[in-house]
C-alpha cells in the first residue's frame, strides 16, 4: 500500500473512530436520561407517600384529641350540679403523655360584666374557695378560667379572662357558633410568658362547648367551654419524626396571612431539590394548616439517585474503550479482535453491574414498602395497613355474613415503666407486648401498632359475640406476665375495647367505637375489657 493509500487508510480510522465516539455519546446521553428520568420520578413518589402519610398523621391526632374533649364536654355537661372534684374525677385518666403538648384542661365560662359577682361566688362555692376572676378592661364579654387540671410544671390560670388574648377568644367564638371543635390560631400561651422567649413554643388552644340537656327533651343550654391549650413543637414533633423516619424534614404552618410556623422537624441533612418539595393542606378544628415536607440526603441515598452519575460514567468509559478498540482496529486486525474481546467481556460486566443495580433498586423498593405499611419498632402491621385490611374484612364478612371484631387495646403502666426504667427498656416492652399478642391470636387475625402504646386487632370469621370476648380476656391475660428487662422486671396490664361489625358500619365507625369502648375500659380501673354497646 503506497503512501497516500496510507494516508486514506488513516483518515478512514480516524472517521471511524469520530463517528464511534459521536454515537457513543449519544447513547450514553440517552441512557443517562432514562436512568435519571427513572431516579427523580421513583424519589417523587416517595416523596408523595410521605407527604400523604403525614398529613394522614397530624389529621389522626388532631381528631383523637378532639374526640377526647367531645367526650370530657358531654361528661362535664351531664352533671346536674357540676363541681371541682367532678372535674378532677372526670379529667383524671388524662395527662400528657397521652395527649402530647398538651399543657393542661381547662372548663371556662363566659360572663358579662355585670354577672361576674355572681359568677365568682357560685364556682367559689363549687369547689375553688380562692377563685379571683380577673376580667379584662374595656370588654363586654368574658370568658374566664373556673376548673383546671394541670398537666405539667406551669402555673395555674383558674380566674383568667381569655377575652384578653385575641386568638383563644377567636376559637371559643368559632366553637360555640358552629358547636364543634374549633382551634385557635398560633399565639404564645399565658403561662409561657414567664419563661425565656427562646424557650416558648408556638401553640393553640383546642375548644369545644359544652351544653346540658344532651339526649332529653329538653332544651340544650350552653354552660361554657372545655379548652385544651397545646404547644405546637410538642404536640406534632414526634408524630412528624416518627412517620418521616429520617427521611424528611417537615414544617407545619397555618394558612394564614402571616404563615405562622406551629411545629418543625428537621432530622437529616436538607437537599435542595424544589421539584421534590411537597406541600398538604390539612382541615383540622375549622381551620387549614399547611405541612411542607423536604427531602433529606437519607432520601437521596434511599432512593440510588447517585445509579444516573455511574451511568454516565460507565457509558463515557465505554464509549472512550469503544474508540480506541476501533483506532486500534484501523492499525491492525488481529490486535483489534483481542480488544473487541476486552470490550465484549467488560460490555458483559457491565451488564451484569447493571443487572446487580436494578437488583437493588427493586430490594429498595420492597424495603420502603415494607416501611410504609408496617411499625419498625414491633415489625406490626401501621396504621395504613390496618385500615387496609380491616375495609377488606369488613366487605367480604358482609357478603358471607360472618362477624368481624375490632379490639382496642391500650396499655396501662407503661408510662411507669418508662419512667423508672427508661425509654430503652419500653421499646422491650413494645417488642415483648407484640410477640404476645401475635402469639396469642390466630394467623388470620391482623394485630397493628397504632403508635405509643395502644395497639388493634382485626379478629375475622367469627360467629358470634363470645369468641371476641375469649380473644380479649386472653389477650389481657397474656399481657400481665411480667417482663424481663435486663433483669428488672416491668408489668402492664391491658384495657382492651371491643365491637362487632354489623349492617352497614364502615371501618371508622368500628374504630371510633372500639377507641371510646376502650377509653370507658381505662376509666372503669383498667386491666379489663369493655364491649361497645354492652
Amino acid at each position: 500500500m503506497g503512501k497516500r493509500g496510507r494516508e486514506r487508510w488513516r483518515r478512514s480510522g480516524l472517521l471511524l473512530v469520530g463517528a464511534v465516539l459521536l454515537g457513543g455519546g449519544a447513547v450514553t446521553a440517552a441512557a443517562y436520561d432514562v436512568v435519571n428520568s427513572g431516579e427523580e420520578r421513583y424519589s417523587a413518589q416517595v416523596m408523595t407517600r410521605y407527604a400523604d402519610e403525614l398529613a394522614v398523621a397530624v389529621s389522626d391526632r388532631v381528631v383523637r384529641y378532639g374526640e377526647t374533649l367531645h367526650d370530657l364536654a358531654a361528661a362535664v355537661g351531664a352533671q346536674t350540679d357540676l363541681r371541682g372534684d367532678d372535674f378532677a374525677r372526670i379529667t383524671a385518666g388524662l395527662d400528657n403523655s397521652r395527649l402530647a403538648g398538651a399543657a393542661s384542661i381547662s372548663f371556662i365560662v363566659p360572663a358579662t360584666t355585670a354577672e361576674i359577682p355572681a359568677v365568682q361566688a357560685y364556682w367559689r362555692a363549687r369547689g375553688s374557695p380562692d377563685l379571683a376572676l380577673n376580667p379584662t378592661p374595656r370588654t363586654a364579654e368574658h370568658a374566664f378560667v373556673v376548673l383546671e387540671r394541670i398537666f405539667d410544671n406551669s402555673a395555674t390560670i383558674v380566674g383568667v379572662d381569655l377575652a384578653q388574648r385575641p386568638q383563644p377568644t377567636e376559637a371559643l367564638r368559632v366553637a360555640r357558633a358552629n358547636g364543634a371543635l374549633a382551634i385557635s390560631p398560633a399565639f404564645t400561651l399565658l403561662r409561657d410568658e414567664g419563661i425565656p422567649a427562646l424557650s416558648r413554643q408556638p401553640s393553640v388552644a383546642f375548644a369545644v362547648p359544652v351544653y346540658t340537656g344532651l339526649g332529653s327533651t329538653g332544651p340544650h343550654v350552653f354552660e361554657g367551654w372545655i379548652v385544651m391549650p397545646v404547644r405546637g413543637q410538642d404536640f406534632l414533633s414526634s408524630t412528624l419524626l416518627e412517620r418521616g423516619q429520617g427521611a424528611v424534614q417537615v414544617t407545619v404552618t397555618e394558612e394564614t396571612a402571616q404563615a405562622a410556623v406551629l411545629t418543625t422537624a428537621f432530622p437529616g441533612q436538607l437537599v435542595r431539590d424544589d421539584s421534590l418539595t411537597r406541600s398538604r393542606t390539612v382541615v383540622v378544628g375549622q381551620r387549614r394548616w399547611q405541612l411542607t415536607v423536604r427531602p433529606t440526603a437519607r432520601l437521596i441515598a434511599a432512593t440510588d439517585r447517585g445509579l444516573s452519575r455511574f451511568t454516565i460514567a460507565a457509558g463515557v468509559a465505554l464509549t472512550l474503550m469503544l474508540g480506541v478498540l476501533t483506532g486500534a482496529l484501523a492499525g491492525s486486525r488481529g490486535r483489534a479482535l483481542q480488544q473487541v474481546d476486552e470490550a465484549t467481556a467488560a460490555l458483559r460486566l457491565d451488564i451484569a453491574r447493571r443487572e446487580r443495580v436494578e437488583a437493588r433498586l427493586r430490594e429498595r423498593e420492597q424495603e420502603l414498602q415494607r416501611l410504609a405499611f408496617h411499625d419498625p419498632l414491633t415489625g406490626l402491621a401501621n396504621r395504613t395497613l390496618f385500615y387496609d385490611r380491616l375495609t377488606h374484612a369488613l366487605a367480604t364478612h358482609a357478603r358471607a355474613e360472618r362477624v368481624v371484631a375490632l379490639l382496642f387495646v391500650d396499655l396501662d403502666g407503661f408510662k411507669e415503666v418508662n419512667d423508672r426504667l427508661g425509654h430503652q427498656a419500653g421499646d422491650v416492652v413494645l417488642r415483648t407486648v407484640a410477640d404476645r399478642l401475635r402469639a396469642g391470636l390466630r394467623a388470620v387475625d391482623t394485630v397493628a401498632r397504632f403508635g405509643g402504646d395502644e395497639f388493634a386487632i382485626i379478629l375475622e370469621g367469627l360467629s358470634a359475640a363470645p369468641d371476641a370476648r375469649r380473644a380479649a380476656e386472653r389477650v389481657i391475660a397474656d399481657l400481665r406476665a411480667p417482663i424481663d428487662v435486663d433483669g428488672a422486671e416491668a408489668r402492664v396490664s391491658a384495657s382492651v375495647g371491643i365491637v362487632l361489625s354489623g349492617v352497614g358500619a364502615d371501618a371508622d365507625e368500628l374504630i371510633r367505637g372500639a377507641d371510646a369502648a376502650m377509653y370507658t375500659a381505662k376509666n372503669s380501673g383498667k386491666n379489663r375489657y369493655v364491649e361497645a354497646g354492652a
